[in-house]
């Protein structure tokens, strides 16, 4: 519990030394590269689907990301069943509810790397087709 309460102080000390430094950003800056992204994005044209607008290359794109987060989403759910599971089995043990809640650990950790992983790509994505526009 100590070691959980000084990682906690650590990330808010973290957290409060680099909140400034990025609230500090020049944003002219900022302005110049995506004026130039826009430009450079002039030039670049997708693969239409023609008449067929299910082919497009952002449709298909969409959908691979889609099958996948829905592959990640069924093992964080048997992850977190079978952590379950074990914790069920292991009756007091101390090394098995450890293994088990490490498994539950780890698969929520997983969880929030796709979840913040597709976040980014959202906003990347979305960056760059209101840039395009």
């Amino acid at each position: 519990m100590k070691n959980f309460k000084k990682q906690i102080i650590s990330l808010a000390i973290l957290a409060t030394l680099t909140i400034p430094v990025l609230g500090s950003a020049n944003y002219c800056q900022a302005a110049s590269i995506t004026e130039a992204m826009k430009g450079a994005l002039q030039t670049v044209t997708l693969p239409s689907g023609g008449e067929n607008p299910e082919t497009t290359a952002l449709t298909i794109v969409g959908k691979v990301i889609a099958a996948f987060l829905s592959l990640f989403g069924i093992i964080f759910l048997i992850l977190i069943i079978f952590g379950g599971y074990k914790w069920m089995l292991a009756s007091g043990r101390e090394d098995e509810v450890k293994k088990a809640q490490e498994i539950i650990r780890n698969a929520v950790i997983g969880l929030i790397i796709v979840l913040a992983s597709y976040a980014i790509t959202y906003f990347i994505t979305t960056s760059l087709e209101l840039a395009v526009k």
